[in-house]
């Protein structure tokens, strides 16, 4: 998940070639879970909510004292909380973010100020009565915003006594099992010492959704163009880590495929290619290390954690591609835009002949095929970020429909 400086979002594969590789029948989603973030609320007047079964609240921030605020929080819980309700969706609220996880290494280590935080986030839920907490810590044990501490040995084990005491307090107050803990995580597991960590599976006693942020693989900080949210990995080409090969490293280490939520982008990520694509199938080409501006709502902006100066996010919302003259359809650009798919990764992508800003994003046909292989899989069901980027519910349509078939 990411801050508004940090909005971000892709595979394709024909619909046909994609279902026809299950080998276990689609079955209805238990969770389609998504994330409201609190800055584009106004955008989700369009946004059918029964659709979802989860809705979470983003983002609730812990300053360095455990001390817990949300911007527009009293108005967000008066406005939205009854029209959840109307649809039976749950409703959550998420803690940190990228931005936000800031203080989440320092604070765990610390037992009161840990404490202090679970006391307020009992306050909230008694105070407004909402279904749970989702947890985004970016990231246990590895770097995450470029300002923030992390502690390679100690965040994991931290991370797992917070979750264990946030469980044995909304057990109590609440009762056994009646409020919800989820997780956003990096597409590998916890990080120790050594790295991605083989065993988490205690993880799973307490939380019930594991929520893998499965987007931002490539961006311009690689060395090529290439697909921000890929359904395979393309051998020797790019990063190589996938949807696929993260959702079975969370079950390798010992993760229940039916806790795992598989994360979806409903936006696309911008960068410039150095050279013309219009004419070559291939979407692996060097690329300008500057972040064009994306979509008409990207501003330049300096992170709000950690300064900087101001940068475009190259972020296209899926809505945006469509409502600004980009995509016609779900499947046709509009000149000088033109659109390819990689089977390989099953990635759609646009590029601009005038411009030459590539988008790897996901469409209804990506997102149809990524839903496919969670249920398949037997997991959950999917995570979406956001459900604000969505266009006339075309891609939750897409992910229910691969569920539905």
């Amino acid at each position: 998940m990411r801050s508004f400086t940090h909005i971000c979002s892709a595979a394709i594969a024909a619909l046909f070639v994609g279902l026809a590789s299950h080998s276990i029948p689609a079955r209805a989603a238990d969770v389609i879970f998504g994330y409201l973030p609190t800055w584009q609320a106004d955008k989700a007047e369009g946004v059918d909510l029964a659709k979802y079964t989860h809705i979470t609240i983003a983002f609730a921030i812990p300053d360095q004292n455990g001390h817990i605020t949300m911007d527009n929080r009293d108005s967000m819980m008066a406005e939205w909380m009854p029209k959840l309700a109307e649809g039976h969706t749950k409703v959550l609220v998420s803690l940190g973010g990228w931005t936000g996880s800031k203080h989440f290494s320092p604070l765990l280590k610390d037992p009161k100020k840990r404490s202090h935080m679970i006391d307020e986030m009992t306050q909230w839920m008694q105070e407004f009565g909402f279904d749970g907490w989702d947890i985004d810590f970016e990231y246990p044990g590895r770097q995450g915003n470029s300002c923030h501490q992390f502690d390679a040995r100690e965040d994991t084990p931290n991370f797992l006594l917070f979750l264990k005491d946030l469980r044995h307090r909304m057990d109590s107050e609440f009762g056994e099992s009646t409020k919800l803990i989820t997780i956003a995580t990096h597409f590998q597991p916890f990080s120790g010492s050594q790295g991605p960590m083989s065993d988490v599976s205690e993880f799973a006693n307490y939380v019930d959704y594991f929520n893998p942020m499965l987007y931002d693989f490539n961006g311009v900080w690689s060395d090529t163009t290439g697909p921000n949210a890929p359904l395979d990995y393309a051998k020797g080409k790019a990063l190589q880590s996938s949807f696929k090969s993260s959702i079975q490293s969370w079950i390798d280490a010992g993760i229940p495929a039916s806790k795992i939520n598989a994360g979806l982008p409903f936006y696309g990520r911008t960068v410039t290619a150095h050279g013309d694509m219009a004419s070559s199938p291939d979407m692996y080409q060097p690329l300008s290390k500057t972040i064009p501006r994306g979509d008409g709502d990207d501003k330049e902006e300096s992170d709000i954690s950690c300064g900087g100066p101001k940068l475009f996010s190259g972020i296209w919302k899926y809505a945006n591609l469509r409502s600004e003259g980009v995509l016609d359809s779900p499947d046709s650009a509009t000149a000088p835009w033109i659109r390819r798919y990689d089977n390989a990764t099953n990635t759609p992508w646009l590029f601009n002949k005038e411009t030459r800003d590539f988008v790897s994003y996901d469409d209804t046909t990506s997102i149809n095929a990524k839903a496919g292989f969670a249920a398949e899989k037997g997991l959950a069901g999917v995570m979406i970020w956001p459900i604000t980027n969505d266009y006339d519910n075309e891609l939750v349509n897409a992910a229910l429909s691969a569920f539905n078939a």
